[in-house]
C-alpha cells in the first residue's frame, strides 16, 4: 500500500462519527437517508463524512433507482494495521541512510585512530559503540574470557567494563566462563593444555592475538577523490576511515550540502549531485601500533596531489595549502 493512501485511510477514520458510520456499513449497505436516521445526523453532514470515506477508498456508492446506496469496501478493511503503518512516507532506504549517517557521526565522536577514547553516557550512543565490539565476535563461536579480552583490549583499555556491558545489553551471552554471540554454528574452543610452559605460551599467544586483532579492526585508511564528471575537476583528501567517509560524502552530495570546500559547494549547486562521484585512490597499509598515522596519510595525500594537480581550473584543492603541508612534512618525504 502506498504511503499517501495509508495516511488518507487513517485521517478518514480519525473521527467518531465516521467510525460509527463505517461500523454500521460493515453490517450492511445503506442509503444516505438511512445512515442519517441511524446516527441522528443531518443528510448534509452524512454526505460530508461519506466524501471523506470515499476519497480514502473505504466506501463506494452506487445508484439504485432514485436512491444512492453506500457500501463498505471489504478489501480495504481486510488490510491489517501492520500493513497500514508499514507504508511509511519516508523510504526505508532513506531511513537506513540517515541511521548510517548518525552511527558514523557517533563513531567518529568516540573513536580516534581505531581506538575508543571513552564510552558514551547516552544509552543509544553507547549501544552503537558496543555494536562495534559485538561485530568482533564470530557468530556461533564460543570464546573464553581471555579471548574476549584479546578482542576488546586493542580498542579500549577498560575491557572488563565493555565485556560486562556486552552481556548486560544482551549482545553477547555468557555461559559460565564462555562467551557467545548467537547465530551460525557453534564451534567449540579447545581447552588450554596443562603444564609449566602453558602460562608462558598463553602470554606469547595473547600478545600475537592482540596485535592481529588491532590490525584487523583498524578501518581502511587512505586517499579518496571527489570528481565533477561534468568538467573533470577533482578534490583529493585523506581519511582515517574510508568507508565512513564515503557514506558521509555521498550523503552530503545527495543533500547538496558541502561544508568543507566552498568552490565544490558552488559547483555542486550548478551541476547537481548526479555529476559527482566518490572513489578511493589509495589505501594505506595497516600501520603498526604507535605509528604516526597523520604523517603517513599526509605524505600519501601530497603524493597524489602532486601527481594529479587538483588545483585551480583542474580541481578544488588549495595550492597554497599543498605547499604549506609539503613544507611541514619536510624535503625527505
Amino acid at each position: 500500500m502506498e504511503a499517501e493512501r495509508s495516511l488518507a485511510i487513517m485521517k478518514a477514520l480519525a473521527d467518531a462519527s465516521r467510525l460509527s458510520i463505517v461500523n454500521s456499513l460493515l453490517e450492511k449497505s445503506q442509503y444516505v437517508e438511512e445512515i442519517a436516521k441511524r446516527h441522528a445526523l443531518a443528510p448534509s453532514t452524512v454526505s460530508f463524512h461519506l466524501r471523506k470515506l470515499e476519497q480514502a477508498g473505504l466506501v463506494s456508492s452506487r445508484k439504485e433507482q432514485y436512491y444512492v446506496v453506500i457500501e463498505a469496501n471489504d478489501a480495504v478493511f481486510d488490510t491489517t494495521l501492520r500493513e497500514l503503518v508499514s507504508a511509511s512516507p519516508l523510504r526505508k532506504d532513506l531511513q537506513d541512510e540517515r541511521m548510517d549517517e548518525y552511527r558514523d557521526k557517533v563513531l567518529k565522536s568516540f573513536f580516534s585512530n581505531g581506538t575508543l577514547e571513552k564510552l558514551p553516557s547516552q544509552h543509544k550512543k553507547r549501544l552503537i559503540v558496543l555494536e562495534q565490539f559485538t561485530a568482533l565476535f564470530e557468530p556461533g563461536r564460543r570464546y573464553s574470557e581471555q579471548e574476549v579480552t584479546g578482542l576488546i583490549r586493542p580498542l579500549f583499555d577498560d575491557y572488563c567494563l565493555v565485556r560486562r556491558l556486552l552481556v548486560d545489553e544482551g549482545l553477547v551471552s555468557r555461559d559460565g566462563s564462555m562467551y557467545l554471540r548467537e547465530g551460525g554454528s557453534v564451534q567449540e574452543t579447545p581447552a588450554a593444555l596443562p603444564g609449566k610452559g602453558a602460562k608462558k605460551v598463553r602470554k606469547v599467544d595473547e600478545r600475537a592475538e592482540l596485535k592481529r586483532v588491532y590490525k584487523q579492526n583498524v578501518p581502511d585508511m587512505g586517499i579518496y577523490q571527489i570528481e565533477n564528471k561534468a568538467n573533470g575537476k577533482i578534490y583529493i583528501e585523506s581519511s582515517k576511515n574510508l568507508e565512513a567517509t564515503r557514506k558521509s560524502r555521498e550523503f552530503q552530495l545527495r543533500m547538496g550540502t558541502i561544508v568543507f570546500n566552498r568552490e565544490l559547494q558552488k559547483e555542486l549547486e550548478q551541476f547537481g549531485a548526479q555529476n559527482f562521484s566518490f572513489s578511493v585512490l589509495d589505501v594505506l597499509a595497516k600501520p603498526e601500533p604507535g605509528a604516526n598515522i597523520e604523517r603517513l596519510l599526509m605524505a600519501l595525500k601530497l603524493n597524489w596531489q602532486e601527481k594529479l594537480q587538483p588545483f585551480s581550473d583542474r580541481g578544488y584543492n588549495s595550492l597554497k595549502g599543498f605547499q604549506r603541508e609539503r613544507e611541514q612534512l619536510g624535503p625527505n618525504q
